[in-house]
């Protein structure tokens, strides 16, 4: 894996150019359609790329000015790991005798200046890998100068060095998430972000390598971005999700799930007492070490995400314990999903469908 910091130099860059490499191996699903249970998506292999487009070999002929999305990923099935794929709006402006030469409809945020350092390394071809780590990256930088502006400066010196490769790849999936989540608000382009608390999500959630616990960071950093430049409300929840390992998180999202809900008169929604058998709470934390399980339920509880249990009797000698979710730890596991309303409506609508946030372990 070529380090990010010598891909992207922004200072060391000269004027964009259009100059177009082959990319064996690399291909775009776009959707055909319509079909009788609506459109499919079909692979075309990439006959070259550029800073600013891709020529697709294909025997599709839209008209000029059709925008298509394109996934871009390595020739072969559906990628199901999103950091090997990226999924990018392209416009047709010509045709050609084997295919379809496409613009790419980037944000005006983007910075085509990153993509020239890889082209100029690579003399003839490019590595599939390689590009869509390129896209991602310049995506996830332009949202997060967009989000923050403020914060541009310290966000490339963390990706491009601050951090290690495997890190910083971590911290871009936390942002396209983030990105996803805000997509979907009609206000979304009027929200920003404080920049201490986009810094501070990437860094600590950049260590992250579990994917629940990346799109609760991401989650958290939806939820940072309001229309309010000085809202610091989402602080708490930082401080508090920062100080939890992949155990806890996994044990806050099993109890914030199995948990009855009840609604206070004030809209508050409280949890009924949850107990766990032993078995079900090494399953969920994958301790075996039940000294271990014992001390994280303690850790949850001091930071006041666990109820405190009436038994003084320790976990070592009980076949159950108690992971009855506090009112702080239901608003936190909301807001690590996304939800920015009451979470009496986020977790009325948790229950009518499976959250597809929530993966085995």
């Amino acid at each position: 894996m070529k380090p990010f910091n010598r891909w992207f130099r922004k200072e060391e860059q000269t004027a964009p150019r259009s100059e177009r490499r082959a990319a064996p191996g690399l291909s775009a699903y776009h959707s055909i359609g319509p079909a009788p249970n609506g459109p499919t998506a079909k692979q075309d292999e990439i006959g070259n790329i550029s800073s600013t487009g891709v020529y697709l070999l294909t025997d599709e002929r839209w008209p000029p000015g059709t925008v298509v999305s394109l996934t871009l990923q390595k020739t072969g099935p559906p990628e199901a790991s999103s950091e090997r794929r990226i999924t990018l709006p392209a416009k047709a402006v010509r045709w050609g005798n084997d295919g379809v030469g496409l613009s790419f409809a980037l944000p005006t945020e983007m910075d085509r200046e990153l993509w020239e350092s890889l082209l100029d390394c690579s003399p003839e071809t490019v590595e599939p890998d390689d590009v869509v780590r390129e896209f991602r990256l310049a995506e996830a930088i332009a949202f997060l100068t967009r989000i923050c502006p403020a914060a541009e400066e310290k966000v490339r010196a963390l990706l491009f060095g601050g951090i290690s490769n495997i890190r910083a790849l971590s911290a871009v999936e936390i942002a396209l998430q983030a990105e996803l989540m805000l997509a979907a608000l009609p206000d979304a382009e009027e929200m920003c972000a404080l920049p201490r608390l986009v810094v501070r999500i990437l860094e600590d959630g950049s260590w992250a390598n579990d994917k629940l616990i990346q799109h609760m960071w991401s989650g958290l950093l939806a939820t940072s971005c309001t229309k309010d430049k000085t809202d610091e409300s989402e602080k708490l929840f930082v401080d508090v999700f920062s100080q939890l390992a992949a155990t806890h998180v996994h044990v806050l999202a099993a109890g914030c799930q199995r948990a009855e809900k009840s609604v206070s008169e004030d809209g508050s929604v409280c949890a009924l007492p949850l107990l766990c058998r032993r078995e079900d709470i090494i399953k969920t934390t994958g301790w075996h070490d039940l000294a271990r399980v014992e001390r994280d339920l303690e850790h949850m509880t001091e930071l006041g995400l666990l109820e405190k249990s009436v038994k003084s009797t320790s976990f070592l000698a009980l076949n159950e314990a108690n992971i009855t979710p506090t009112p702080l730890a239901l608003e936190l596991y909301a807001r690590c999903n996304g939800h920015r309303g009451t979470a009496q409506d986020f977790y009325g609508a948790f229950h009518e469908a499976n959250d597809p946030a929530v993966n085995e372990r």
